[in-house]
């Protein structure tokens, strides 16, 4: 069965690109998803692994610990008891299929204040000066 899952977070390490015996690309990493707010904010970590084409761009764009990724693949949860103190743990790991940057929205610097607030980079929506008889950016 396929579980398909979507996360924003951290990159907790630098990647390296490793090979498999049959020569397939790969990179492991961990990713840090934060959850809740104020005193209840904590982050769950996901173990992935990326394959392929996607592992060698992913590698080759310099993601690095720290950088912000969304990744989209298959959610796998792994019980496991640690022998030593006999505590039952979960893993959560992912098999990435496609990752892309986190778009931070930040604005360019602009000297002119009306170039800045006509153009509205990275929200979305269109200028309301565009707009049709019905007061929308479409008809």
């Amino acid at each position: 069965m396929f579980t398909a899952i979507t996360l924003i977070g951290g990159v907790t390490r630098d990647f390296e690109l490793q090979y498999s015996q049959n020569g397939r690309a790969y990179a492991k990493f961990s990713l840090a998803v934060n959850k809740g707010y104020g005193e209840q904010k904590h982050a769950n970590y996901y173990n992935c692994v990326v394959f392929d084409k996607a592992a060698e761009r992913i590698v080759n764009a310099k993601v690095k610990k720290g950088s912000q990724i969304t990744v989209i693949g298959n959610l796998d949860v792994e019980e496991y008891i640690n022998p030593k103190t006999n505590v039952k743990g979960t893993n959560l790991n992912v098999t990435v299929y496609d990752w892309d940057y986190v778009s931070l929205g930040k604005k360019p610097d602009s000297t002119n204040q009306d170039e800045e607030d006509a153009s509205d980079i990275g929200n979305g929506f269109s200028s309301t000066e565009d707009c049709g008889p019905n007061g929308l950016p479409f008809n």
